[in-house]
């Protein structure tokens, strides 16, 4: 089958849409298709806020599309799925929409005042509505992300879950756990946008309770007005000295971090974009991969992924006092606390292998191809 396949991310880039987009577009491959891609310029490509920049991509693929024949497009959000849709009306095409992410959830992180201009909310809702119901198929990342779509009005048969995958070889595991001294490193990977719970965990260090010693390592952008946030509210806790930030890696170079790690962190909020809309925090596995002890917070999207007391230690979302009290935890039980990793590194091997993410994505694929046929 030719598929024409678009992402708003640029691709390769450490973030992880970007490691999801790589996987999907080389298993398709792998499977057999004949896939050509559009992605944004690593370097951010059109100039402008982050809206501005989607409808620049918007406009780019209504034209990279206008160009191509195929017999199916996939895409990932609504700034390319609506030429997308449209295209694949016009060409008798299938149409897959790769859900993530909605901005009528995510863009008020983005912008704060978008609340108060319900015209452009609406016109977004629209938009995400038309998107929906043009598609022949809605890959989503978690059942909390299938719930979701289906409020939206799409039937379960047209949803297939497809969660994260992780390379187990990549991320094996270290040949020794760090030294049970401090410092004790506990880590965290990926954005530093307010969902991620990052200043409640900064919070948390501030209590002192069972912390001390304790460095938080935050591998995530740097050059963001939330990392001038993050750094600002550390400063005004006064942990900024265990605070260390640093840049995103290469896929291959984050390994290495993880093994440093006393403790791996995921203090996800109970907001819409986690609770609502759901996600498949690729961190996790990564975290499993690498046989480290996870400290998360108790969310249906995580509890998808990890169990408490098996894979995990998970606490309540939006309280410094309860993961405060989950690193103390962690640091007063060093044999437990390597026995979660140990068996969350297995509950990887089990579930969440490339051939798993490979066997998900060809029964969805050949469903929507059946419906082609038909």
């Amino acid at each position: 089958m030719k598929l024409l396949y678009l992402a708003p991310d640029p691709v390769p880039a450490p973030k992880g849409a970007s490691v999801r987009i790589a996987r999907t577009v080389q298993t398709l491959r792998d499977l057999g298709h004949d896939v050509e891609t559009l992605t944004p310029a690593a370097d951010g490509g059109a100039p402008g806020n982050f809206l501005a920049r989607m409808l620049a991509f918007r406009a780019e693929a209504g034209g990279w599309l206008a160009a191509r024949r195929a017999d199916a497009v996939q895409f990932r959000s609504i700034w390319e799925g609506l030429p997308a849709v449209a295209w694949a009306r016009r060409a008798g095409a299938r149409a897959i929409f790769e859900a993530h992410g909605f901005p009528s959830v995510e863009l008020a992180y983005h912008f704060p005042a978008l609340a108060r201009h319900g015209r452009v909310l609406d016109k977004i809702i629209a938009e995400e509505r038309r998107v929906l119901e043009a598609s022949d198929a809605v890959h989503v990342p978690s059942l909390t992300t299938a719930r979701f779509v289906r409020r939206l009005g799409v039937p379960a048969a047209r949803i297939h879950v497809i969660p994260n995958a992780v390379d187990p070889v990549l991320f094996a595991p270290p040949a020794a756990p760090p030294p049970d001294t401090p410092p004790f490193r506990a880590v965290y990977l990926g954005t530093l946008s307010p969902w991620q719970g990052l200043g409640t965990l900064l919070e948390a260090l501030a209590l002192r309770r069972g912390t001390a010693g304790v460095e938080l390592h935050v591998v995530g952008p740097q050059k963001s007005a939330w990392a001038q946030a993050l750094r600002a509210h550390a400063r005004a806790l006064r942990v900024h000295h265990a605070l260390q930030l640093s840049d995103p890696v290469a896929q291959a170079d984050v390994a290495p971090i993880l093994r440093t790690a006393h403790v791996c962190v995921a203090p996800l909020a109970d907001d819409a974009r986690n609770s609502l809309q759901g996600c498949c925090p690729i961190k996790l596995l990564e975290y499993m991969a690498a046989g480290r002890p996870i400290l998360a917070t108790r969310l249906p999207v995580v509890e998808e992924i990890v169990e408490h007391g098996v894979t995990g230690y998970l606490v309540q979302p939006g309280s410094a006092a309860a993961l405060a009290d989950g690193l103390r935890w962690m640091l007063a039980h060093p044999v437990e606390r390597e026995a979660l990793g140990a068996r969350a590194r297995q509950a990887v091997l089990a579930r969440w292998t490339p051939a798993e993410f490979r066997r998900r994505l060809a029964r969805a694929v050949d469903a929507v191809a059946g419906v082609g046929a038909s």
